[in-house]
């Protein structure tokens, strides 16, 4: 989790695509978005605050949890798409959750709280996490829980997968991840093989 001055060649923002659209880009591997878990994952950050906290601060704690499963447990907690912002890297459907109103897992514990801001609904239902995952978001609450989401910002453009997205939403590739947190060329590639199986069982379950 620790950044680095290092930067890649710069890539062009792009839209972040759907990765269940049959129109989106083959290069781009993703493991699929199990909301259940984002949710739960989020709940419990929530918890750990108070029942309240920042959006952005969540997405980005989030994005450091989902980071460090990676590395450690060779699979996310989430899966979700991730992507730069100007504000350093975040994870995207959650940020989406987070600023519009849905219906769902998400929306059972969690709801908007003013302008910039999410609560908690009730109790925070850990059941799709394993306790592994909790261990993560536990030791992520706690060693930044002084860190506001502009200190965090500041941290996380520090990150070797960041790139400036100059004000868009710039992907974030799995594969770039995967490097970041010290996989190798062998642990990347079954990781990613992996993402696509579970990325065509969900579509396939979705039908």
């Amino acid at each position: 989790m620790k950044p680095t001055g290092k930067r890649k060649k710069q890539r062009p923002a792009n839209k972040v695509e759907d990765p269940m659209d049959p129109g989106a880009k083959s290069d781009r591997v993703r493991f699929p978005f199990n909301e259940r878990k984002a949710a739960a994952a989020a709940a419990f950050l929530l918890d750990h605050e108070g029942g309240t906290m920042d959006y952005m601060r969540l997405v980005k704690l989030l994005y450091l949890a989902e980071r460090e499963s990676l590395a450690r447990l060779s699979h996310p907690i989430a899966g979700d798409v991730y992507s730069a912002l100007d504000q350093g890297p975040i994870l995207s459907r959650v940020l989406d959750l987070c600023k519009y109103k849905s219906t769902g897992p998400w929306a059972a514990q969690i709801e908007r709280s003013g302008l910039w801001a999410v609560k908690l609904r009730k109790p925070p239902d850990l059941g799709p996490l394993s306790a592994a995952e909790v261990a993560i978001l536990e030791e992520v609450a706690k060693r930044f829980h002084e860190r506001d989401q502009w200190d965090l910002s500041t941290l996380m453009r520090g990150l070797p997968e960041w790139n400036d997205p100059r004000g868009g939403r710039l992907e974030i590739l799995l594969e770039e991840v995967l490097v970041a947190v010290g996989k190798t060329t062998e642990e990347t590639r079954e990781m990613l093989d992996e993402a696509i199986e579970g990325a065509q069982l969900a579509a396939a379950f979705c039908r």
